[in-house]
């Protein structure tokens, strides 16, 4: 019989195996089938046993039929009107593919895949042939989801209900967008993407796979998805991007989908058929697909230097000055549907640089989450507005003037947009360091109105200003931001014709207090213009061209961070891993830098200034340069409770992600404690340098050398540092070393960190110090022992394969057992002040074992706090101080680090 060949009889197994290899995981932990290679396989010729050619169809129609005679209907499965092949693969893979022609004659096809449960029962109940047809119905609604995942198509708007599978490879957060939504990159695989939306966005397709000869095509797009509870958003911000549509300074819109994803099943488990779910509740997510954006404006200054050269001066300009064309097109839509044209006004309401993104070398506007749309009227139109950008929102929006609900005009935008252009002309003078130095010009300037309305015995009643980083005082522009710019035009090259004119145009007609007398979108596009075409008429400076062709080639050789979702290496696969939210992340620590004479420079001046005959007016323009990070005492000098953030090479710790990195040991361990006040003296005051790990070890052998005969003499109250002695005075000291799998490669470097901390910190808890690990029971308590117990603990301790650090666990411990002991002493010795806790942890900050509650290390310590403050009242005094030591520049682990530093405000912990 046919059917028991070898040939037929391996069939069944041959195409299980290959099902097996075109299944996918999508990052939902689900698996789906890439159809159209299992359709290829289906379709490809084989020679049947009598030499005949036949396909892997017909071998596994003979198979399945074994002695009878295949039926005619199911000789065509193939054809393109009636096409069968996945019902047919379906209903092998449930043991049933004798049923296909029965699925046949119902008119079952795959085009019409997914049939709902409900209908396939319908379709099957008539028929004789099927017996139990409600549990085939079953089996095979819970085998299709995987060979019908969805498709992408362009301006399609879908409803996806839990049962549904999106074939998106890859996700990875960008950030969070003011709390309403979440927007994430993603790449999705060739063949679910429609033709149209192919076309679209023909710029975002890329070779994923190494192999040339074996290329994995996908594309690549931002996804910003809304929770059920902000639904009014979502169809806000798609009801405008159907608007600007047709504006191509707009950020592409390209469809919209709901998805109702399920609640309380695990992220791999496979879909059970409709219907059998029990206690599992779908929850909605609205998404919008939109054309994805290589940077942000923020991030784009922080990793571009500034252009130079005339022609890359005025291509930056031209580029960036189209922002302003699309919101003309925002502030005038006209939209054309079916013949149907509707003109109305609109404003965007939250222009920063945020919501500008770099796509393709070109600059368009996006997130209009917040933008409304009236009927177009012959007045000035005006309408009431919330949410938008506070350090860049006109004074009329500002929360604390009485009259913020009123009605605004589309000229918000317009101030807007000029302080966008303000931190850009900054940008191309001074550079990223210049943004930072500006935005304490901008602070200064605000803390001085704010203290001077405090002191002030008649305070004004319509604007109730606070700290920030505005460019108004709550009704003008400030001062301080006009001197700057005239800062910034005394600085400008001699190539740069451009950014004075701008700026002229930004102090004259966008910066404006009264909102009307501001320049109107369609007027400021058309100033631009003429600005650019002033600049490339003019007078150009030529360059050799050796020169122009050498700078050329060091451009294309220069080493560049890799923009989110790109190129990482020589052939085309994208990085999501160095996303824009982790380098984000990393411009913001950046410390501010001393620029070469400035300080001379000032200084000179400022004396000069003051020595000039008193009635005589010599105005100055007066810069503010700080040294080192502009939070360097936030939690220290106020006296907060928790010292937790992510430390600089250039202040106390040790971050090490090379072994051509040397950690930085100060004398002053902890930067969150406060900076000591040095009395004034008429001789310099002493500095305490520095000192980097192997000068630390030096002067802990020298210190061992000068007494050889008590080694316990380590901890000598005389060998106490000075510096240290001020911060860990009266406190307990502990380390809590990560030794998870990921610790391994840096084992070494905690190692040497780990002794050189612990012989500085010599003599200052007389307790002695305590040592712990996030794994296993290794452990020292109240150690004063010489340096190498610590280090045979630390052998002892290793990390071991595949063991995965919860820093949820140790960190729990500890702060329980210390919470325990204060409610301990408060109870029995009231009067007595009880020791302080100061815990250094040495991590990666990787932490693989955490699952998907990646904040429930914050939540732990803002628990700790709550309880804390309850026992002892007041935490002015920082009874505990939390220090994370970061090894490597894991970019997710460092964001999680610094969120750990900056989200405790939000919690009300300074």
């Amino acid at each position: 019989m046919p059917g028991h060949h070898p040939f037929y009889a391996s069939s069944l197994p041959d195409l299980k195996d290959k099902v097996n290899a075109c299944t996918q995981t999508a990052i939902c932990g689900r698996s789906y089938i890439l159809v159209t290679e299992l359709k290829r396989w289906l379709r490809s010729p084989i020679k049947c046993p009598s030499g005949k050619n036949t396909n892997q169809v017909g071998r596994l129609l003979v198979a399945t039929y074994g002695n009878q005679v295949v039926p005619s209907s199911t000789l065509k499965l193939w054809e393109t009107d009636s096409c069968c092949l996945l019902v047919f693969c379906i209903l092998l893979l449930i043991d049933k593919g004798d049923l296909i022609e029965v699925f046949q004659t119902f008119n079952i096809l795959d085009q019409h895949l997914p049939i709902p449960l409900h209908q396939l029962r319908e379709k099957l109940k008539p028929s004789h042939e099927v017996q139990d047809y409600w549990k085939v119905a079953a089996a095979f609604d819970q085998k299709q989801w995987a060979f019908c995942p969805a498709k992408f198509e362009l301006h399609r708007a879908r409803e996806y209900t839990e049962h549904s599978i999106l074939p998106i490879c890859r996700k990875e957060k960008i950030n969070e967008k003011g709390g309403t939504a979440k927007l994430w990159w993603i790449d999705v695989k060739e063949e679910f993407v429609g033709n149209a939306l192919k076309q679209a966005v023909a710029f975002s397709r890329y070779n994923y796979s190494v192999s040339e000869t074996d290329p994995d095509w996908r594309y690549q797009f931002a996804l910003k998805s809304f929770e059920d509870s902000s639904r009014t958003t979502f169809e806000n911000e798609k009801r405008a991007f159907d608007a600007l549509r047709d504006h191509k300074g707009m950020v592409q819109f390209l469809a919209a989908y709901t998805h109702a994803e399920k609640e309380g099943v695990d992220a791999g488990a496979q879909s059970a058929p409709s219907g059998t779910q029990q206690g599992h509740i779908p929850k909605n997510t609205h998404n919008l697909l939109l054309e994805f954006g290589e940077f942000d404006l923020e991030v784009f200054f922080g990793e571009r230097l500034p252009p130079v050269l005339q022609d890359e001066t005025d291509q930056f300009w031209k580029a960036l000055f189209e922002v302003a064309d699309a919101l003309d097109g925002l502030h005038n839509p006209r939209v054309e549907t079916y013949g149907h044209i509707q003109e109305l006004h609109g404003w965007h309401a939250d222009i920063k640089p945020d919501n500008i993104l770099s796509v393709q070398g070109k600059f368009k506007l996006s997130d209009p989450g917040f933008a409304t749309f009236k009927t177009k009227s012959e007045q000035d139109p005006e309408e009431f507005l919330l949410g938008g950008t506070e350090t860049y929102g006109a004074p009329e929006r500002h929360p604390g003037r009485i009259d913020t609900m009123s009605a605004v005009s589309q000229t918000i935008d317009i101030w807007s947009l000029g302080c966008v252009f303000s931190i850009a002309a900054t940008w191309v003078v001074f550079g990223y360091p210049g943004l930072q130095q500006f935005r304490k010009v901008r602070e200064n300037a605000i803390n001085q109105i704010v203290s001077r309305a405090f002191q002030s015995p008649h305070p004004q009643r319509t604007t109730s200003i606070s700290a920030g980083d505005y460019f108004h005082d709550g009704h003008q522009v400030l001062k301080a931001v006009l001197d700057w710019h005239k800062v910034l035009r005394s600085a400008l090259r001699n190539t740069d014709t451009v950014t004075s004119r701008l700026l002229d145009l930004v102090d004259g007609k966008m910066l404006l207090g009264s909102a009307h007398m501001r320049i109107k979108a369609k007027d400021l596009y058309s100033e631009l213009k003429d600005i650019i075409v002033r600049s490339e008429t003019g007078g150009r400076i030529e360059m050799p061209g050796n020169i122009m062709e050498a700078l050329l080639q060091a451009d294309k050789d220069a080493v560049s961070s890799v923009p989110f979702g790109t190129t990482s290496k020589s052939s085309e696969v994208p990085t999501g891993l160095d996303d824009r939210k982790a380098r984000k992340s990393r411009l913001l620590g950046k410390p501010l830098m001393k620029t070469a004479h400035r300080s001379e420079g000032l200084k000179s001046v400022l004396a000069s200034n003051h020595s000039q005959p008193a009635g005589r007016n010599h105005p100055t323009t007066k810069i503010a340069v700080q040294t080192g990070p502009s939070d360097q005492t936030r939690h220290g000098s106020s006296g907060g409770v928790l010292g937790h953030n992510r430390p600089s090479n250039a202040q106390m710790n040790a971050q090490i992600s090379s072994l051509d990195r040397t950690p930085t040991v100060p004398e002053s361990s902890q930067r969150t404690f406060p900076t000591p006040q040095v009395k004034q003296h008429t001789r310099s005051p002493k500095t305490h340098t520095p000192q980097d790990i192997f000068q630390a070890q030096e002067e802990i052998k020298a210190r061992k050398t000068r007494e050889p005969r008590d080694k316990l003499k380590l901890w000598a109250k005389e060998h106490k540092d000075k510096l240290l002695s001020q911060h860990y005075g009266n406190r307990d000291l502990m380390f809590l070393v990560d030794n998870g799998e990921s610790m391994k490669r840096y084992w070494a470097h905690a190692t040497a960190l780990l002794l050189t901390l612990v012989g500085k910190s010599a003599g200052q808890d007389e307790d002695g110090l305590d040592l712990k690990f996030t794994l296993g029971q290794v452990k020292l308590e109240n150690m004063k022992s010489k340096l190498s117990i610590w280090e045979d603990k630390m052998k002892e301790a290793k990390p071991m394969k595949e063991a995965r650090t919860n820093m949820k666990t140790p960190l729990h411990g500890i702060l329980s057992r210390y919470l325990a002991h204060v409610k301990q002493h408060k109870r029995l010795q009231p009067t007595k002040t009880y020791r302080k806790l100061t815990l250094l942890i040495l991590t990666d900050g990787i932490w693989a074992g955490m699952g998907k509650n990646q904040n429930a290390v914050n939540d732990i310590i803002v628990k700790f706090v709550r309880d804390l403050e309850a026992v002892v009242g007041n935490l002015v005094d920082r009874p505990v101080s939390i220090e994370f030591v970061q090894f490597g520049d894991d970019p997710a682990a460092t964001y999680r680090l610094r969120r750990l530093d900056t989200d405790m405000k939000w919690h009300g912990i300074p």
